[in-house]
């Protein structure tokens, strides 16, 4: 029995119930516990480009999905918009999770614009007024409205994500 796919080679004994496997010698390197995998976004080592989603171009997820009737590869926000709602995520749900990195940030000392007192935002879908007058961003006011304390700094995103606007049954 010599299979060309296995990694060892047996030979059978003059007995026909003795069976013996020979393993090649393990080899320099240290066992690994699969396939190489490659970092997300990165190219493979045959020079492939790394995956992207089809519908939004991402780079990196942290779940790759399958579009169910073509097996096309979709990030793992397309592919659960996708799951949930049977139609492709709209474009401004997209544009919202693009980071407003390439965007040319004015320096803290130059800019003259509305502030958020306690978190100190720039940009915010509502201004609001804490109980002392301090003008506020939306997301402040409403933690501080809701829960009747400040809300805590490790909260604060740099992006704002739009409502859900779920269509009338």
């Amino acid at each position: 029995m010599h299979s060309p796919v296995s990694s060892y080679s047996s030979t059978t004994s003059s007995s026909p119930s003795t069976t013996t496997y020979y393993l090649p010698p393990a080899a320099s390197t240290p066992p690994s516990s699969g396939p190489a995998r490659t970092p997300r976004g990165a190219a493979d080592k045959d020079g492939k480009e790394p995956k992207s989603c089809f519908h939004c171009h991402v780079t990196t997820t942290p779940l790759w999905r399958r579009e169910p009737s073509t097996q096309r590869t979709l990030c793992n926000a397309c592919g659960l918009y996708l799951q949930q709602r049977n139609k492709l995520r709209p474009q401004e749900l997209i544009d919202a999770d693009i980071d407003d990195e390439d965007e040319p940030q004015i320096p803290d000392e130059e800019y003259t614009g509305p502030k958020c007192s306690h978190c100190l935002t720039r940009k915010t879908s509502v201004w609001r007024r804490s109980k002392t007058g301090a003008q506020v961003c939306n997301a402040c006011g409403v933690y501080q409205r809701l829960r009747g304390k400040e809300r805590p700094l490790a909260l604060r995103r740099n992006k704002i994500k739009p409502r859900t606007k779920h269509a009338p049954r």
